[in-house]
């Protein structure tokens, strides 16, 4: 468990292995600390130009479109008057 200032703390739990022993166990927790608190590496959004980002969403909402929006199928129709009728 590592202390910060006031009452704040951060508790690591490292599995019981053969390989853990008293002495590297901190370096090990430091290590998993350390690792949690780095930024991702990869394709993060963060790290982006934002009109890339909406150009990327605007192409989602576009490849998408039917399934999120489906479309509404109305049909207006004039009776057909019937030829007959004034007879």
């Amino acid at each position: 468990e590592f202390g910060g200032e006031g009452e704040d703390s951060v508790a690591v739990t490292l599995r019981s292995t053969p390989e853990l022993t008293p002495e590297n166990a901190v370096l090990r927790a430091k290590a998993l600390l350390a690792a949690a608190i780095e930024p991702a590496h990869g394709d993060s959004a963060r790290g982006k130009d934002p009109a890339l980002l909406e150009e990327e969403l605007e192409e989602g909402l576009e490849d998408s479109f039917p399934a999120s929006d489906p479309i509404s199928v109305t049909s207006s129709s004039i009776p057909m008057r019937d030829p007959n009728a004034g007879r």
